[in-house]
């Protein structure tokens, strides 16, 4: 069903539902937003869902109350990848980049959750820790799906 989905798009969708996730999810973003229903923000922001799009003043908005320029930076970070990086074969370098980030997403989790409270700083260490692994996860699936 999203298979047709550019990996761009898909990288794009999740880090919209990032976003949203770190002003507290599709409730609190419609209360931030004012003019949507839940279920809108959701399928904006939903693979599931793809061609319905949250709009850029939205996205300013809710980055604004997130204080971090979530989706922005994915953008920026994406617009400043060097095509040839994209472009190339599948290697087993890639396993080592998803293991390396994958744990240390784990950590980062693990270390938010070990005093029983999660604050402020844990989410946003998460969240970076989060957006580094889904960066090289995309990385990897354009390797699969248009390397070289």
């Amino acid at each position: 069903m999203t298979d047709h989905i550019a990996p761009d798009l898909k990288a794009l969708k999740s880090t919209g539902h990032a976003l949203v996730e770190a002003v507290g999810g599709c409730v609190a973003a419609k209360v931030i937003l004012g003019h949507k229903s839940p279920s809108t923000i959701s399928a904006q922001t939903s693979i599931s869902e793809p061609d319905r799009w949250m709009n850029v003043r939205d996205l300013m908005v809710l980055e604004r109350h997130a204080q971090r320029p979530i989706v922005s930076e994915w953008l920026v970070e994406r617009h400043k990848a060097d095509p040839d990086r994209v472009r190339r074969p599948l290697s087993i370098e890639d396993v080592a980049r998803l293991a390396k980030e994958s744990a240390e997403a784990k950590l980062a989790i693990l270390a938010a959750l070990a005093d029983g409270k999660v604050d402020q700083l844990d989410r946003t260490t998460v969240a970076r820790e989060m957006r580094e692994l889904i960066a090289v996860a995309s990385e990897v699936l354009d390797a699969v799906e248009f390397g070289a």
